[in-house]
């Protein structure tokens, strides 16, 4: 096999390496990375026709233009140099992984496709084979563990591979060529593990140099809306592939004593802060492609706690996990999302806790005794939180019934009536699932259980593959969370929902036997109205922190050393291309670091004597490749120059031997 054919497998695998391991910050767009990495042999082909860098400048013209062309629907009215400059920030302040759509393509092809037309471009010339290809590799690497906080290569295997294949490179394919010293190939690769590894595990994040779009949205409270799908009845709202699992629309966290509240902050999935309560111990991954075909509104319908969804719009708010969409849903939209469903067993819910520092899960604004007072009877016999959620499912369902035409609301005056009305009183005793999962919400953060309201959908059966959701699917549930375990649902309406078992709260049933009977309101005049919440002293929201900014002025002087490093290196390549002249000004330009510079009017041999042999034999083929008229290239005059070179460099000083690596003044000789 050739050598150029080595050289190109060489850089094809290398590549091949890369655009893997980038393509893991998207979800699902391996085969884009992978046809963008052969870019570069497109500018090969080009360099048939034009000189290198025309060709190399053609692809890129080419791809930018794409770039603008697949981009430009994100922000239509903008020139195409700001369309293609607002892809970065648009990808830092997306999902993770970035959900694959075009305008947060652009950036990673356009990132390969450059570094692709650099490396194949760069094989065709003598000297630079080794260190283009690693140059692009490297960063290939660095850029795929920044965007993903190291998790693309968790066991450096993927490092490990690169290495092989650079070492590959370096040992079979261009032996004989210019080679970089192995001090500096070491320095390289300690700087990319600590690129790689140290900052991302330390807590760099790059999206937080950007500004993420945290949008507030006044949307109102779904709940009362249940009445109206449940009137409905079997108009279609969505359809969906997937697992069985429960649909969220909206989960409810704030409760003002009038109504339940949604966040009215929302930003890109995965780049908002971390939920204020941790996942459970125990949990699946389930992800479902669903397709909107009557649902109306903002929210928009998902699985469990979403790690990802495939609409670049999105937002999410990090503590319950609720999706929306600013601009609204329309029929036919179609994406994926893939969550995670808590699933503990009931073993491990008996003896769990709860958490006492969640107050936002606690609160509840000047609650009225005599829903206090049910909720302490109906739990006065229970021992652990578990029970506690158990005994109070019972309490809510026994004697009620669900009513769709009931009246809708969920104040304390609503849920009063709800719980203790008489009968014949409209809504006594009577509600949708908007008033059993608010009841059991109110009553268990009465006695310190942390709860919320979940809007969604139960788990509907396949029909033909799909799973056709309607009005009336639309149902509420509440959760409490358990330490350790996550959210756990509960079912107060039929008790046959997600969650435990029946089994499970048959057995805790049976050893509360004296709180399914129903508990008396008390309504004693020496009683205060009112009880003042417990959970909650003050305000229940935190003022958001100030995201702190890492100081990357620091790197400063790191990275113009390594610009002067680089362009060094790179001076040196082209000298060393360039025979007997160039290597005379290497030894030139060691003269200029040792400050032992000629002056301009002594010849090339009247300095050479003065550095013995090696300075006499190389001024010999320095005025050969001059004044000869068909010069010959001399193999060992690098040689020779490099002789010379330390010879000079033992002349100088100590400081001067210390920034000979780093000092500029050689760039600016002629």
């Amino acid at each position: 096999m050739s050598n150029s054919l080595l050289k190109f497998g060489w850089v094809s695998a290398l590549l091949l390496v890369g655009a893997l391991q980038l393509s893991q910050a998207w979800d699902g767009a391996t085969l884009y990375f992978g046809l963008a990495a052969a870019a570069g042999f497109a500018a090969l082909l080009l360099k048939r026709i034009v000189p290198a860098g025309l060709a190399a400048l053609a692809v890129m013209v080419a791809a930018m233009a794409g770039g603008f062309f697949l981009a430009r629907g994100a922000s239509p009215d903008r020139d195409p140099a700001w369309v293609l400059l607002d892809t970065v920030p648009r990808l830092l302040t997306a999902a993770r992984p970035a959900p694959a759509t075009p305008e947060l393509l652009v950036p990673g092809l356009l990132l390969i496709i450059g570094i692709s037309t650099g490396m194949v471009l760069s094989v065709t010339k003598r000297g630079t084979a080794l260190f283009v290809p690693a140059l692009g590799s490297a960063t290939l690497y660095v850029s795929a563990a920044l965007l993903t906080t190291g998790r693309a290569d968790r066991y450096g295997l993927v490092a490990l591979t690169v290495v092989t294949l650079l070492a590959l490179g370096w040992l079979v394919i261009d032996r004989r060529g210019p080679v970089v010293p192995p001090a500096v190939l070491a320095t390289a690769l300690a700087a990319l593990t600590l690129l790689t590894f140290v900052l991302p595990t330390n807590g760099f994040e790059p999206r937080r140099l950007v500004t993420p779009p945290v949008t507030d949205i006044a949307i109102s409270n779904p709940l009362p809306q249940l009445a109206s799908w449940a009137a409905q009845g079997e108009a279609e709202l969505f359809r969906m592939r997937g697992p069985e699992v429960p649909v969220r629309l909206v989960t409810l966290s704030r409760y003002s004593g009038a109504s339940w509240e949604a966040a009215s902050t929302y930003g890109p999935l995965g780049v908002v802060d971390a939920p204020d309560l941790p996942t459970g111990g125990k949990f699946q991954d389930a992800s479902v492609d669903l397709r909107i075909t009557g649902l109306q509104g903002e929210w928009l319908p998902g699985v469990g706690k979403p790690q990802a969804v495939s609409l670049s719009n999105a937002m999410v708010d990090p503590d319950t996990g609720s999706l929306v969409v600013a601009e609204g849903l329309t029929t036919g939209l179609s994406y994926t999302v893939r969550g995670v469903v808590e699933t503990p067993a009931d073993a491990d819910l008996a003896e769990a806790q709860v958490p006492t520092s969640a107050t936002k899960y606690t609160a509840l604004p000047r609650l009225p005794f005599t829903l206090a007072e049910y909720a302490r009877q109906a739990t006065q016999n229970a021992r652990t939180p578990y029970e506690k959620a158990v005994a109070l499912e019972q309490v809510v369902r026994l004697n009620r019934r669900p009513d769709a035409e009931a009246p809708v609301g969920s104040s304390y005056a609503r849920l009063e009536t709800f719980l203790f009305g008489a009968a014949g009183e409209s809504g006594a005793g009577a509600g949708t699932a908007e008033q059993f999962a608010s009841a059991y919400a109110v009553l268990a953060r009465a006695v310190g259980l942390p709860t919320r309201v979940v809007v969604g959908f139960q788990p509907v059966p396949e029909q033909n593959g799909e799973r056709v959701v309607r009005a009336a699917d639309a149902t509420a549930w509440p959760e409490v969370y358990f330490s350790g375990w996550g959210w756990v649902a509960f079912d107060p309406v039929s008790g046959n929902g997600s969650g435990p078992s029946a089994a499970s709260k048959r057995e805790v049933l049976n050893r509360l036997a004296s709180t399914t009977a129903k508990p008396t309101p008390t309504s004693l005049p020496s009683v205060p109205p009112l009880v003042q919440p417990t959970a909650l002293q003050g305000t229940d929201t935190a003022a958001p922190a100030t995201p702190k900014t890492f100081p990357f002025w620091v790197f400063t002087p790191v990275l113009l050393l390594v610009v002067l490093f680089a362009a060094r290196t790179s001076r040196r390549l082209r000298l060393r291309a360039a025979g007997p002249v160039g290597a005379w000004n290497e030894v030139l330009d060691a003269l200029q670091l040792a400050g032992l510079r000629p002056k301009p009017s002594r010849t090339v041999p009247d300095v050479a004597r003065e550095w013995g042999d090696a300075g006499a034999r190389l001024a010999v083929m320095v005025d050969q490749a001059a004044f000869a008229p068909q010069p010959a290239h001399h193999e060992n005059s690098w040689r020779l120059a490099r002789q010379v070179r330390k010879a000079v460099r033992r002349k100088a000083s100590w400081w001067r031997r210390a920034m000979w690596a780093v000092d500029p003044r050689p760039l600016f000789r002629r």
